[in-house]
């Protein structure tokens, strides 16, 4: 399969896709560009918000309000007023830490990862939202926090931890704080990229964006092998998500960050959003409960 270009544009670090079911827009982020993106599909529309600090991940947690992480704070997004709310820092975490991928898990809580931008190895964290709304450390040892995916059964949780090349995959359930008896479901140090966001579709199949790699990869976690892929004409392939009415169009960000001058006359499209018409489909996005 080959990806379409959806929609023309120069960002940074697109990352983080959310389809809005009820608004039928898909939302992301371009971190480096600071921006929050919101993009209309049925008439192509484009509207990108700013904001003082680098913007990590977007759910929807009300019917106005958006969970943003920041790079170093969760905080309520009230769209119609274009106002925020400080829910939770994580300045403690030094300069050098920063929060990355985040994602609601099938119970309605939220998951945020961090990454270390000094290189160190093993220094970041997982973290999820318990009931009280209160951030638990449910992983160690990271290095960059990124694809996050669970399973319809909801009693497993697949992980990415870019560096380590692998997806691993994890017993869970609604009380799962901590992620513990982790397996391999495959190691991708032999293909070209790195594996970065993915989603899941109906399936339980992963759909891994490869940065540095050109495409996304259809993983099957009972079989272990990649089963399908999809080609992009960028280098940096960052997420992906389902969207639209029938959640068949899988949407994909790119990035430019990381591309040289003359890369990027080559890869002119690099930063934009692409699109593929899927053979099926994905589940509803969740919204997130944080309280």
């Amino acid at each position: 399969m080959e990806a379409k270009l959806e929609f023309q544009y120069q960002g940074q670090l697109l990352e983080g896709p959310f389809w809005d079911d009820e608004l039928e827009r898909l939302l992301f982020v371009d971190i480096l560009g600071k921006k929050l993106v919101d993009y209309r599909p049925s008439d192509q529309t484009l509207d990108a918000h700013s904001f003082p600090s680098h913007v990590t991940a977007v759910v929807k947690a009300t019917e106005t309000n958006l969970l943003l992480s920041t790079r170093d704070q969760l905080i309520f997004y009230h769209e119609p007023s274009g106002t925020s709310e400080a829910l939770r820092s994580f300045s403690h975490l030094g300069q050098s830490m920063r929060l990355n991928d985040g994602k609601c898990d099938p119970f309605h809580r939220f998951w945020v990862g961090t990454m270390s931008e000094d290189g160190s190895t093993g220094t970041a964290s997982l973290y999820v939202a318990d009931v009280d709304g209160e951030m638990k450390k449910a992983k160690e040892g990271v290095t960059i926090s990124n694809g996050l995916a669970w399973n319809q059964a909801a009693d497993t949780m697949y992980f990415i931890d870019t560096p380590t090349n692998q997806i691993m995959a994890y017993p869970f359930s609604k009380e799962t704080t901590e992620l513990k008896d982790g397996q391999v479901v495959i190691d991708l140090h032999d293909i070209a990229g790195s594996p970065d966001g993915m989603t899941i579709d109906v399936d339980d199949r992963l759909w891994v964006a490869l940065w540095g790699g050109s495409r996304v990869i259809c993983v099957d976690p009972q079989l272990g092998k990649i089963v399908d892929s999809i080609a992009l004409p960028v280098s940096n392939v960052t997420s992906c998500t389902f969207g639209g009415v029938d959640r068949q169009t899988l949407y994909i960000t790119t990035a430019r960050e990381g591309v040289t001058q003359d890369q990027l006359e080559l890869e002119p499209l690099a930063g934009s959003l692409f699109s593929c018409t899927m053979p099926t489909r994905g589940a509803a996005s969740l919204p997130c409960l944080y309280p």
